[in-house]
């Protein structure tokens, strides 16, 4: 039997790695992060609005919770697209909350550390909507998270995530596990189905598929981001 050893990595230097320690409690401080306000984002936040928008007055939504918000600006922009009122619940920690507030933001503000788990306290037991934007590549427990989103839907309701797309350069705690075909399994797994798939309006640079992106579809390919809209796997359905 062959023994092969694993070669030393120094994998801040290699691989600008993420740890437990770069989680930076002054991210949404005033003055500190401008990203809510930055073209980029705007135009952001103004394509996924729409999109979440969409589905939440064509199936007459009324109960959102978006976790790991930030300073709540998507929320500013879902409110002009729905033209009723909204019971908006947002999760994130206590820094986005000061923001969130010194902007006088609308809706309901929980402070709560999702690294790991999601302490459900407070919050209500279902919602017809959750959003995940750009939040689950950064958390040490996605898998918990996401069971924990389940416990919190019906069969009714609806679940936006939105990831990056590796291109477009950003950092993962556990790599490979958002490339396009992973993440879809990833989901199965955790009995829900992807029901649309939605391109970013902004672009990555050119890189060709990989072994994990075979089911990708090729317009998806330098799309910054990818939106998928899910909701839960009936129990009689495979992978």
């Amino acid at each position: 039997m062959s023994i092969f050893r694993v070669p030393h990595i120094n994998f801040e230097k290699n691989f600008n790695a993420l740890t437990p320690d770069t989680f930076n409690e002054d991210e949404w401080v005033d003055g500190q992060d401008n990203r809510a306000e930055e073209p980029a984002w705007l135009q952001r936040y103004e394509y996924e609005s729409k999109l979440i928008a969409n589905v939440i007055v064509e199936k007459n939504y009324t109960s959102i919770l978006e976790i790991g918000c930030g300073c709540g600006k998507l929320s500013t922009f879902i409110y002009p697209h729905v033209p009723y009122d909204l019971k908006y619940h947002l999760i994130d920690r206590a820094t986005a909350k000061q923001m969130f507030e010194n902007r006088k933001y609308k809706g309901t503000f929980f402070v709560k550390n999702i690294a790991v788990d999601l302490d459900r306290e407070g919050l209500d037991p279902t919602y017809d909507i959750i959003i995940c934007n750009d939040v689950l590549e950064h958390l040490l427990s996605p898998s918990t998270i996401i069971k924990r989103i389940r416990e919190m839907m019906t069969e009714k309701s609806t679940f936006f995530i939105s990831v990056p797309n590796w291109r477009m350069g950003h950092q993962f705690i556990y790599r490979g596990l958002f490339d396009y075909d992973n993440f879809i399994y990833f989901m199965h797994i955790h009995k829900f189905q992807i029901d649309s798939v939605y391109p970013s309006v902004l672009q990555t640079p050119f890189y060709k598929k990989l072994d994990s992106e075979e089911e990708m579809p090729e317009e998806l390919l330098q799309s910054w981001n990818f939106y998928f809209v899910c909701s839960l796997k009936k129990e009689n359905d495979t992978i």
